[in-house]
């Protein structure tokens, strides 16, 4: 249950931290033509014929031959969101790579140790399978030692 919080407060840390990226991204659309011509209208001007498209489809009506594009301002405003949310997006999903990246590398780390404990603890066994072969020789070999000895002080 403690997932479901935690995912909550991320999202509205997300959205506090997108706040002035997009601030950012719309005063610099302000005053930077060819950012605001060849990135953030362009993007706003897309989502806008999506979206009419899209609701017209799903209100059953035909689709229009030509959606009125946004006005200046609202296209600022629309692409500066749509490109500030794209570059949180973008940084989250980063560190989820980067995370996944160094999970997978911690675990290869430790199915490498395992592997040569498991190699170290095989040799150690054939160790002492050869001690207890040995061994077990030398038993054989002094009862009968034992069996002649007493033997020959029984004649």
């Amino acid at each position: 249950m403690v997932s479901f919080p935690l995912l909550k407060l991320s999202l509205l840390a997300l959205k506090h931290i997108s706040k002035p990226v997009v601030k950012g991204i719309k005063d610099t659309a302000k005053f930077n033509e060819p950012l605001r011509k060849y990135l953030v209208a362009p993007t706003a001007q897309t989502y806008h014929w999506i979206g009419v498209r899209t609701k017209m489809r799903i209100l059953g009506m035909n689709q229009p031959k030509f959606v009125p594009p946004l006005n200046n301002t609202l296209a600022i405003q629309i692409g500066s969101e749509l490109l500030g949310e794209l570059i949180i997006f973008i940084i989250a999903v980063s560190f989820l790579i980067l995370e996944f990246s160094r999970q997978k590398h911690k675990d290869a780390l430790k199915h490498q140790q395992h592997r040569e404990e498991k190699i170290k603890l095989k040799k150690e066994l054939e160790i002492l399978n050869d001690r207890v072969l040995c061994q077990t020789h030398e038993i054989i070999r002094l009862k009968a030692r034992v069996v002649d000895l007493t033997s020959s002080h029984e004649n």
